[in-house]
């Protein structure tokens, strides 16, 4: 049931390998699941939702090493993305197998294939603004088809036959691989430099942007379900509204302005997703919090750009930052969710706010 979107993904580009477009919507799917995994895992293992959120700690702290440490250890080639494709498939199935403490180091081997995937992906099309658009709008599509799909495996037949289903769909992105040719070539290691100061300060606002927005969105799949009393579908579609609203701003082309305003403006989503628990606020929060995302993230890292010295350098800082940021976030969601939710969203919306006022201040004082 995955096979068409995917199919038609692989025809976007004929200039980015088909294998690049599938790997990242699997991948996609693989992280689209995680919010719906949470209360799912909870009720069925009996754990408290707060330490369930450890699966996407570990599955995004693998996600970091494997695409931080991978440039550095390998070249993009098929063979890598083959090993990392078997990886993805061999660490979902086993995690359908086992309990909740084994499924812990399986999320993380998980993560390894998920960031592998993405560095293959992105060094594709790093340098060309067009491609970089049409991979980075792979997640808002598959995302708004998958949840649904994601929402009613996990009601119908529980999170193992999801994990066996995320498993097999690994087997997709194989059919591709044998005609693959990756163009991304070797860059050799150059001199590194430190950011300036104003960039520094600027990434890490970018990492508390995600430790304060993954803290939140990784629970809100809880919060629809268990506060506010959305069936698992309900949610789903709401997820799906959530993804679709921010293809518009994913795909967006021309300057990106303004980073300190929409951030602000998703935090304020932040807040209301967690703290006031009313069904149309949920909706209509998740909503506008897509959209605002992917309009204030592109204006941080276009002023990220004006303050830097070495641009291409703080590109790739500013990824790492952002994913430290995610890897906190399912912690700081997890303890404040076992508190109250609401107290998940003042604190998660505030960490957000605090992002949204440096980007402001940096951006006043950066000439246009």
């Amino acid at each position: 049931m995955f096979q068409t979107p995917l199919r038609a993904l692989a025809t976007l580009r004929p200039n980015v390998p088909a294998v690049v477009l599938v790997a990242s919507a699997v991948s996609t799917v693989v992280f689209t699941s995680t919010p719906f995994l949470i209360p799912g895992l909870a009720d069925s293992e009996g754990v408290p939702v707060g330490r369930v959120g450890l699966i996407s700690t570990l599955q995004l702290g693998g996600f970091v090493v494997s695409s931080w440490g991978a440039g550095r250890l390998f070249r993009p080639r098929r063979r890598v993305m083959v090993v990392a494709i078997i990886l993805g498939l061999l660490a979902n199935v086993a995690s359908g197998l086992v309990d909740f403490p084994a499924l812990l180091p399986l999320r993380f081997l998980a993560g390894i294939s998920l960031g592998t995937i993405a560095w293959i992906s992105w060094s594709e099309v790093f340098g060309d603004d067009d491609r970089t658009g049409d991979i980075a709008v792979i997640g808002p599509v598959v995302g708004s088809i998958a949840s649904p799909i994601v929402a009613s495996v996990i009601d119908l037949s529980g999170p193992s036959q999801l994990f066996f289903l995320l498993g097999a769909l690994h087997l997709v992105p194989l059919a591709f691989i044998r005609t693959a040719q990756f163009a991304a070539p070797h860059r050799p290691r150059s001199e590194r430099h430190r950011p300036a100061p104003a960039a520094l300060v600027l990434l890490l606002a970018l990492g508390l942007l995600t430790l304060g927005g993954n803290s939140v969105f990784v629970f809100a799949g809880a919060v629809g379900s268990g506060d506010i009393g959305f069936s698992p579908i309900t949610v789903a579609f709401v997820f799906s509204l959530n993804s679709l609203a921010s293809i518009p701003s994913a795909r967006r082309r021309g300057p990106h302005r303004h980073a300190g305003f929409w951030t602000g403006v998703t935090a304020a989503m932040a807040v209301l997703v967690a703290s006031i628990h009313h069904p149309i606020v949920f909706v209509l929060a998740l909503v506008v919090w897509g959209y605002a995302f992917w309009m204030g993230v592109p204006a941080a890292f276009a002023l990220l750009a004006r303050n830097s010295r070495y641009p291409a350098e703080r590109a790739g800082d500013s990824q790492a930052y952002m994913a430290l940021g995610r890897v906190i976030g399912p912690l700081l969601g997890g303890a404040l969710y076992e508190l109250h939710p609401t107290m998940l969203g003042v604190v998660g919306g505030g960490v957000m706010a605090l992002a949204a006022a440096t980007f402001a201040v940096v951006d006043r004082r950066t000439p246009a």
